[in-house]
């Protein structure tokens, strides 16, 4: 059986790409234009094709070449942390992309905001702009702290699926709370965290499992301090993409 073949878009510093790595997956592309997250996304899947720009790029090139289509659009036009303003533009970018692409799936990542009131005719409208293309959405909001990891973070996972196999939504329910899952992220593999694994980096130390290693090894050390805090702070978390990852893989596997 092939790999499942997974491109990440707005990648940073390889979330997405670390999860589907864990579940044995070939990322064929991400794309990402800050030179420091570049080197880190180099550094560690050399052979992955490095796209700079989601502007103006013909995706369509990708057409049948790519499985599972990841990306978390930028947030600060959403966070508390940010001047909440909404309609962010790169969003569209993204909806252009998967139009092109057509991947059997789609997941997508923001922060909690983006279903907040102020918000929600933005999530309404980009799962009915999904549901246009032929997909069928879910949305999830997830506690990292559900997944393992030692945070409080919770974030908003948007699901898409050409397959038909999701639960029903119409618009009206509920966005489904994660945070108490009775399956929580396992931990148990040897060689899983290896490089998201605590101690943590002396750069922030926020418990988002980011350890040293990732700085030493791949930026220089003059570089890495400033740059690393404003990549963290824009980074996923990926144990919460490979529990999501993990259920996709099971379904497409499925009988």
């Amino acid at each position: 059986m092939r790999k499942v073949r997974h491109g990440s878009l707005f990648s940073g510093i390889g979330g997405f790409d670390l999860a589907a790595e864990w579940c044995g997956w070939e990322n064929v592309f991400h794309c990402e234009n800050d030179g420091f997250c570049n080197s880190i996304l180099n550094y560690y899947w050399p052979e992955t094709v490095c796209i700079e720009n989601i502007i103006g790029y013909d995706w369509e090139k990708w057409r049948t070449k790519v499985d599972v289509l990841s990306g978390g659009w930028p947030c600060q036009r959403y966070s508390v942390a940010g001047k909440r303003t909404g309609n962010e533009p790169l969003k569209d970018q993204l909806l252009e992309a998967i139009r092109n692409i057509r991947p059997a799936w789609c997941v997508l990542e923001n922060v909690y905001g983006f279903i907040s009131k102020p918000f929600a005719h933005e999530h309404r409208l980009l799962c009915e702009q999904l549901e246009g293309m032929g997909y069928e959405v879910q949305t999830f909001d997830i506690d990292a702290a559900s997944c393992g990891l030692p945070t409080v973070e919770r974030h908003v996972w948007i699901v898409a699926t050409s397959c038909g196999k999701r639960l029903t939504w119409n618009g009206e329910e509920a966005v489904p709370d994660l945070s108490g899952t009775s399956e929580p992220f396992q931990r148990g593999y040897q060689g899983a965290f290896d490089r998201w694994e605590l101690p943590e980096s002396r750069v922030c130390e926020l418990g988002e499992g980011v350890p040293d290693e990732l700085d030493i090894t791949s930026i220089p050390k003059k570089r890495w301090h400033s740059q690393s805090l404003h990549a963290y702070g824009n980074a996923i978390p990926p144990q919460v993409a490979y529990f999501i990852f993990r259920e996709i893989q099971s379904v497409m596997r499925s009988p």
